[in-house]
């Protein structure tokens, strides 16, 4: 995970600090009973408009762990990442539209640079727990994606399931930097780091 976030590091602003987002915020998606269980949305609530989650990871010292008391849903044509999730098949299955995956920001292919760095999403494609301990879904620091929009929720992942859903979970990104008039910073961006993120979804 040093190499990641290493990479991450020299794409952004040098000078890191320290700051902290706000919280996870868990949102219910109605899915009418079209698939088993309940939908939901996990979200990284940030502190501006304009802050960067860049990483969702777990490391030796800070395991990521996503499970649930019943199997995830997991569609035919769904994959882990959203990136790998085509719009035409979302437009035209309904199912589809519920199947369980992680993101950073952007919830099908278009225009979505998320990739997958050290992780196998086998256990979890066929509906298990996903977790990892040196690994992480990622996009670069300059991707629109991780850049918190005007209400500051960045959309973290997706989960499908009829059971209870917890999670912990870590985050790396960089607060939003000021341009003055001439285009130049206003100051050097503060790591966002935080780690054993917990939220539950459902019973």
């Amino acid at each position: 995970m040093r190499g990641l976030f290493f990479a991450l590091g020299v794409l952004s602003l040098p000078v890191w600090g320290m700051a902290q987002f706000s919280r996870l915020e868990v949102e219910e998606v109605p899915n009418k009973g079209v698939v088993p269980g309940k939908t939901y949305r996990i979200y990284a609530v940030m502190e501006r408009e304009g802050d960067v989650i860049d990483a969702v990871y777990g490391e030796k010292n800070a395991p990521l762990r996503i499970s649930s008391t019943a199997p995830f849903y997991q569609h035919p044509k769904g994959n882990a990442l959203s990136a790998d999730i085509q719009r035409y098949d979302l437009q035209n299955d309904n199912k589809l539209k519920y199947d369980s995956w992680f993101t950073i920001g952007a919830e099908d292919n278009y225009m979505n640079r998320l990739t997958g760095f050290l992780v196998d999403f086998t256990a979890f494609e066929s509906g298990a727990t996903f977790e990892t301990n040196n690994g992480a879904w990622f996009v670069t620091p300059d991707q629109p994606q991780g850049r918190a929009p005007g209400d500051k929720r960045i959309l973290l992942m997706q989960l499908t399931s009829a059971g209870t859903i917890t999670g912990v979970i870590n985050v790396h990104g960089r607060t939003f930097v000021e341009l003055d008039k001439d285009g130049n910073p206003k100051a050097a961006p503060r790591e966002i780091k935080a780690e054993g993120l917990t939220f539950t979804c459902g019973k």
